[in-house]
């Protein structure tokens, strides 16, 4: 069994900046090829989301950076 961290970030518009939320991450050892990220989503069509829920195995851990950026 692994401790694999992945990642989740995501900003509601395009003119925001994920940099916070992927450091945050990193900061918590999620490896940087391990962030999926959606950029721009108000929708709840979230490709990003969808595809750590999908790569997450037994024994490992989805990481987001906000409670709120899942929602």
């Amino acid at each position: 069994m692994t401790n694999t961290l992945i990642g989740y970030a995501r900003c509601s518009t395009d003119k925001q900046d994920l940099t916070a939320q992927r450091q945050a991450l990193i900061e918590l050892g999620v490896p940087e090829d391990r962030i999926y990220t959606d950029l721009g989503s108000t929708s709840r069509d979230r490709p990003g989301l969808a595809q750590p829920v999908a790569a997450v195995r037994v024994g490992e851990t989805m990481v987001v950076p906000q409670q709120a950026r899942i929602a």
